[in-house]
């Protein structure tokens, strides 16, 4: 059996949107790595962006690195994914009356982010039997393993598991005191306009994001792409788009317009990596559309999310160092428990803390029934 674990750590430093215990929250959890569950150093990724002698936690990388580990690990290996950083919802840009969701993300270095269909693309090559845990210290990354259920939180139904206590507690910490990690979209848009050096509005985030990582952004943004494209060639003409389209969807043609009209650009090649996107996707370019046929199958993996869908997760200052409350509750559970603690009483554990510390995030907890009881990241002799 051979550990391996992926840990990135996201405080952008020199942005707009900095986070002070993002690296702290992954340079901990190595340690618990190799000292608890007895993983090797050299079978551990390490990726922060406040160090140049890392290798840079870009989308690009992260995918890199993640698949690498993802497609080497045969039946019985553990496999530990750790992100910290900004987490987001990209709004609906396609212009049709009926795309009103959004996509939800979590935001690498560079901002290319990487939603629920990079990581069905991802794992979809995952051997079975390989103990896959995730843990993701930002907002809005509860739906990043689409078909994985929700064991403890609050969902559609209400709330899921007996923790009803650890829900109970009223937030007083001062919002001055911690930082959210969740980027806003108009925090997105003036960074992806600063590294664009055009203006970016609603309706033209997914196209300036491919035009900045073209074959290394998401799948969802190529999805995006190739169906505005398809407008561009079948769809009505310009003098028809605005009652055709709303105004966000309008913005959306006319960017890609500009570019497809472009003659020093190439066109077959620029939008080659998204007419060419494949793979268990929803291809009607909608926001949070998801495949109509294949999906993760439950078992791929287990997720655990630092807040509920309506709550942010928070960057908290402290003594040592800034932190993740996720983080630094998992790390307390874990060398309180010397390890042996299962993922149901990690997570309802971390929503006592979250009380405790006046905290108004509940973290929750995705996985099959059969990994509700099992240890976290895996068995300890």
């Amino acid at each position: 059996m051979v550990k391996r674990a992926v840990l990135v750590g996201c405080n952008y430093p020199g942005s707009r949107c900095p986070l002070r215990g993002c690296v702290n929250d992954v340079t901990n959890m190595n340690k618990l790595l190799i000292d608890v569950y007895g993983f090797e150093k050299k079978n551990i990724m390490f990726m922060v962006d406040t160090d140049e002698k890392s290798v840079k936690p870009t989308g690009k990388n992260i995918v890199h690195y993640l698949g690498k580990a993802i497609q080497v690990s045969k039946s019985g290996d553990v496999l530990y994914f750790h992100f910290s950083g900004h987490g987001g919802q990209i709004p609906a840009e396609s212009g049709d009356q009926e795309d009103d969701g959004e996509d939800e993300c979590i935001y690498p270095a560079d901002l290319n982010p990487m939603t629920d269909d990079t990581f069905r693309l991802l794992l979809a090559d995952l051997n079975p039997g390989v103990n896959f845990t995730f843990v993701s210290d930002s907002c809005h990354s509860g739906g990043l393993l689409d078909s994985q259920d929700l064991q403890v939180g609050m969902g559609e139904l209400g709330q899921v598991g007996k923790e009803t206590e650890a829900t109970s507690g009223e937030a007083s910490m001062r919002e001055e005191q911690k930082a959210d990690r969740r980027l806003p979209t108009e925090i997105l848009i003036q960074e992806l306009a600063d590294a664009s050096g055009r203006e970016v509005k609603l309706g033209t985030i997914r196209s300036t994001l491919y035009q900045l990582f073209r074959e290394d952004t998401s799948p969802t943004v190529k999805v995006f792409v190739k169906n505005m494209a398809g407008r561009l060639e079948d769809g009505p003409p310009p003098e028809d788009w605005e009652s055709s389209y709303n105004e966000v969807g309008v913005a959306a043609l006319t960017h890609l317009k500009e570019i497809w009209d472009d003659e020093t650009i190439d066109n077959d090649e620029y939008f080659r990596s998204a007419r060419a996107v494949d793979g268990p996707l929803n291809f009607n370019g909608h926001a949070n559309a998801k495949p109509d046929g294949q999906r993760l199958p439950p078992s791929t993996g287990t997720l655990v999310s630092g807040c509920q869908s309506n709550q942010t997760s928070a960057d908290v200052p402290g003594w040592g160092g800034a932190y993740g409350a996720l983080s630094n509750a998992i790390l307390k559970l874990v060398k309180h428990h010397s390890g042996k603690i299962t993922n149901k009483q990690l997570v309802n554990g971390c929503r006592e803390i979250m009380v405790e510390t006046q905290l108004d995030q509940r973290p929750c907890l995705y996985c099959t029934k059969e990994k509700v009881n099992a240890n976290f990241i895996c068995d300890l002799k």
